[in-house]
């Protein structure tokens, strides 16, 4: 009886605290934003067909640059401008790092062991630093060939190729995307391929594929019960990864078995290395193999298709300008003469750089950046953001703002040159993101675009075919901002 007379007290004991905590609790004060709908909340938001980037652009416009959203059951934040998102990304950088659980990228990510993709964890921390160190030893050429006499090597075959191409209206699409393709394979393990070939054409497809995953958000992220009803997302995902790990399991295992220390070969050598090198106090590797092949498939999704398509931005800026593209040759043909630039030479060539920059922000490619989660509770900007929300910013409309722009609808790579004529980074500028989750491709993927299209500048004009007119400069409308098709003259010079 007086167990139970001392249950009944603790019980009420705890409910009067409780309610007590509740009477004297300050009530949150989140973002505002448009109301919602039960259940699915503000997903249709992302249903009108129309770019995502415009529909929050205006949420913006109406409700201010810190605005919330529901998905299921789950906060979403949009952050639109460059004080919210330097205050999110870069001085709450831990606050901000985590990434949102999302079914299908957990499936594709062998349970999120990526970095890109991965949640903020003490292993995700040691696999970021670890991935760090082998790029830039890549890059630099420790022990290896550099990534510049790679790429500079397929600038060359790039070049032989467009020669067979001249002077006819032309799609060189398929140049691009094998010259990118080829640079990120003999970065990452060492081979490169012909157009032709059955592997090459499996790593595009597998490409594309993933591409298609990235674009508007599909319920069954937001509700994993969907997963029991057929779905197209999951069919790609499942595709990627077949291909992915028939290829990519074989190169780590070729790797594995042919593995010298002192003769690094490519990136997935040097993230071999550094797994080596990463142990715990008592001596035990901190990363497995699925952070080894995960790490190469990221430089994939990462690298590929958001620089093959920034080129391709790139040349439709240069059709609607040719004075840039003239301004360009001109600054090579008096600091370089006519060999092919090498990224030594970027601080000789500086209009060529800001060109590569403002091709960058013009085509604000990854429209919003990728989406984040906040890992603890926190305030921005005086409002409540609870732990768990799914923060994105706006990167598109930060790009385009005439806040952080002069003139920024227009193509002016003079964003980039300061009153010195050096080039310089806004700091409005994003496209590689900011803080703990800044890209880690960001230097590979300058040097890249630079090496690639100077290289083309330097032997060809490149005009537009009379009868197709100027390619369109609105691109299509989907959350990744992908160019639409066009022809292309080439002359040589």
């Amino acid at each position: 009886m007086l167990t139970f007379q001392l249950a009944i007290f603790v019980t009420v004991l705890f409910v009067v605290q409780k309610f007590l905590c509740w009477l004297t609790q300050k009530p949150l004060k989140y973002p505002p934003g448009p109301p919602s709908l039960p259940f699915i909340g503000n997903m249709a938001v992302f249903m009108t067909g129309r770019a995502p980037y415009h529909v929050l652009k205006e949420l913006a416009d109406q409700f201010g640059s810190v605005v919330s959203l529901k998905m299921g059951t789950g906060r979403f934040v949009v952050l639109s401008t460059v004080e919210a998102i330097r205050e999110a990304f870069v001085r709450q950088s831990e606050c901000f790092a985590g990434r949102p659980y999302m079914y299908s990228i957990s499936l594709l990510t062998r349970n999120n062991c990526g970095i890109a993709f991965g949640d903020y964890t003490p292993i995700w921390k040691v696999h970021r630093k670890s991935c760090a160190v082998a790029i830039h030893r890549n890059v630099r050429g420790k022990n290896c060939t550099s990534s510049d006499v790679k790429i500079l090597q397929e600038v060359e075959h790039l070049i032989v190729r467009l020669q067979q191409k001249t002077n006819q209206p032309t799609d060189i699409s398929d140049d691009l995307n094998l010259a990118v393709l080829n640079v990120i394979c003999d970065m990452t393990f060492g081979q490169r391929y012909e157009i032709h070939d059955s592997e090459y054409r499996a790593i595009l497809d597998s490409a594309n594929k993933f591409t298609a995953i990235l674009q508007h958000g599909d319920p069954i992220d937001f509700i994993p019960a969907l997963k029991i009803f057929p779905s197209k997302k999951l069919r790609l995902v499942q595709d990627v990864i077949k291909t992915r790990d028939a290829i990519l399991q074989k190169k780590y295992e070729e790797h594995v078995a042919t593995f010298d220390p002192k003769n690094i070969r490519d990136l997935t050598d040097a993230f071999l290395l550094s797994m080596l090198e990463c142990t715990d106090e008592n001596g035990n590797h901190e990363l497995t193999e699925d952070h080894i092949v995960m790490a190469m498939f990221e430089l994939f999704t990462g690298g590929f298709d958001s620089t093959f398509k920034t080129l391709k931005w790139a040349v439709i800026y240069l059709l609607h300008n040719p004075e840039v593209q003239k301004r360009i040759q001109d600054e090579m043909e008096q600091a370089i003469g006519s060999r092919l630039p090498t990224w030594d030479d970027h601080l000789k060539l500086p209009y060529l750089e800001a060109t590569v920059l403002e091709t960058l922000r013009s085509s604000s490619y990854s429209s919003l950046n990728g989406p984040r989660r906040t890992t603890t509770d926190t305030q921005l900007l005086g409002y409540d953001i609870p732990k768990d929300s799914i923060v994105v910013c706006n990167l598109w409309w930060v790009h385009h703002d005439p806040a952080n722009w002069k003139d920024p609808d227009n193509f002016r790579p003079e964003h980039f040159i300061n009153e010195n004529g050096e080039v310089f980074q806004p700091k409005a500028f994003m496209a590689f993101s900011l803080g703990r989750r800044a890209c880690l491709g960001d230097l590979l993927a300058r040097m890249e675009i630079f090496l690639l299209l100077g290289g083309m500048l330097q032997r060809f004009n490149i005009t537009a075919p009379e009868e197709d007119g100027l390619p369109a400069l609105e691109p299509l409308p989907d959350l990744i901002r992908s160019p639409n098709e066009y022809r292309v003259v080439l002359k040589n010079r």
